[in-house]
């Protein structure tokens, strides 16, 4: 056999155990043992030790990089102030482009050493490398000069997203490693949850606070020993080292070989229509975020009047919103499928998107005297706000558990780091473009364009997946069809 890309002719994604089966420690080693039906719920997924270890080291490494994020905006804030430079917002979109860069360039490299060493070891060595970014920031001196002072800092948070980006696909493709089957939507529920928390936590609140009670540098050391903990955490997990495969023992030159996995990995998703969809699915429900996060304190000022600081009052009730999405799910994907429930969710989410932007304005132009009062602008866009969350919640859930049950062992950290690598590079475009057009055409206008590409997305797809259904339902009554006539046919002649 020879060492080109080919067709992975492996176990469907249902090779996981099956409801009832039971995991051992190591991966690729399991022995099937009938028990009773795991629960499929978060209390029920959060009984499961190993799962649990792995969502706290998710939910602490997580919350200490918003904080590391948020606490280097602010840095870099306060150098171009004090040096009072022109550039500021150039200097602090760099800071941006150096967090998600690494994704750009080692997404597949990071996905191919996932899929290849043990996953334990590779997400404590992530945490520790992180630990070692985090610690250069605190040695970068005031005193340099500005522009090495401010190169310093974007090399370094290069260097800590790097770690963060091998991190990721190798925690997300251990997930099905420690769970059953039937608790996957409970577990991807639970994630994405922590997600949306742990932005809330780090940006939002324990960021901001923590930087103004005791600075940035306080941030910074106890992020250090947050990555520690992290790292301590992971090495208690089973040993996830992958199994060989018949292709392993032949001898290939290292950069050949990875070059090799890279696109393995690339016709495996390129052959699975879900994979596609699901990746598709997963990074418009990102991207949206984030352009409604860059967009949203403009938005607040001049739409509702308030200061940029209040755009709580959109993130707080999205961040609801995510949390009843999570806690129903489960419910929903059991009664319909799971491409129906991201359709309908991807169409509403537009629409809830739409209904956000234009309601300052519809309120504005209802209200007798042509002012709505700031109090009701406040609670009405934030109902539709929490109903984006809920939206975002049941498009990225269930895509989520799509990813991980038609991604092979042997390539879901692959499939993750692909999906890594389009989000992140999908995310240059709020950064560099959302706020200049929001700026010429004004934040309302943007908004109300991307809600209905979103919901024309969602609802292209619901009517897509219509005609194909009814396309199979009329096959199949021309076949039932078919039986009868041709039967009578021969008892005439």
């Amino acid at each position: 056999m020879t060492d080109e890309a080919k067709p992975i002719e492996l176990e469907p994604a249902g090779a996981e155990p099956e409801v009832g089966e039971s995991t051992s420690d190591t991966v690729g080693t399991s022995k099937s043992t009938r028990t009773r039906p795991a629960k499929d719920s978060i209390r029920g997924v959060l009984r499961n030790r190993a799962f649990l270890r792995l969502w706290l080291a998710q939910a602490i490494s997580q919350t200490a990089s918003n904080m590391i994020n948020f606490a280097l905006l602010v840095r870099v804030r306060n150098i171009v102030e004090i040096h009072d430079l022109n550039q500021a917002n150039t200097a602090i979109s760099l800071v941006i482009i150096s967090f998600s860069l690494p994704a750009i360039l080692f997404g597949p490299i990071a996905g191919v050493m996932a899929d290849r060493i043990n996953r334990r070891t590779l997400m404590a060595a992530t945490n520790i490398l992180r630990c070692i970014a985090v610690l250069c920031f605190l040695l970068i001196r005031p005193d340099w000069h500005v522009q090495t002072i401010l190169i310093a800092h974007y090399l370094v948070t290069f260097l800590f997203g790097i770690g963060g980006q091998f991190f990721a696909p190798a925690q997300g493709a251990s997930i099905p490693a420690l769970v059953p089957r039937s608790q996957l939507i409970s577990a991807n529920a639970l994630f994405n949850l922590t997600n949306a928390m742990a932005q809330l936590l780090g940006l939002a609140t324990l960021g901001p606070l923590l930087i103004k009670l005791f600075g940035v540098d306080y941030v910074f050391g106890l992020t250090i020993l947050l990555f520690l903990i992290c790292a301590g955490l992971v090495m208690t997990l089973p040993s996830m080292q992958m199994s060989l495969r018949p292709t392993d023992h032949v001898t290939t030159a290292p950069l050949k070989r990875l070059w090799v996995d890279i696109k393995e990995g690339l016709v495996f998703i390129l052959q699975d229509s879900f994979l596609m969809r699901s990746i598709v699915y997963l990074t418009l429900a990102a991207t949206t975020f984030l352009m409604v996060a860059t967009l949203g304190p403009d938005f607040i000022t001049s739409e509702i009047g308030l200061p940029k600081e209040d755009f709580l009052y959109i993130i707080a009730p999205a961040g609801i919103g995510i949390v009843l999405g999570v806690a129903t799910v489960g419910r929903v994907v059991k009664a319909f499928s799971r491409s129906a429930v991201i359709d309908w969710a991807l169409t509403l989410a537009g629409v809830m998107l739409f209904c956000m932007a234009v309601t300052p304005k519809v309120l504005n132009l209802a209200w007798t005297g042509g002012n709505a009062p700031q109090r009701v602008l406040i609670v009405v866009t934030a109902g539709f706000a929490a109903l984006l969350g809920l939206c975002n919640a049941f498009i990225l859930v269930p895509a989520n558990t799509m990813l991980q049950e038609h991604s092979h062992e042997h390539v879901r950290a692959r499939v993750y780091a692909t999906f890594f690598m389009i989000s992140n590079a999908f995310s240059f475009i709020p950064i560099f473009f959302a706020a200049a057009f929001a700026d010429l055409f004004g934040v309302v206008q943007i908004l109300m364009i991307v809600s209905v590409l979103i919901g024309a997305i969602g609802f292209s797809s619901l009517v897509q997946s219509k005609a194909a259904e009814n396309a199979r339902w009329r096959r199949l009554r021309t076949r039932h069809r078919e039986g009868p006539e041709s039967i009578s046919l021969e008892v005439r002649r």
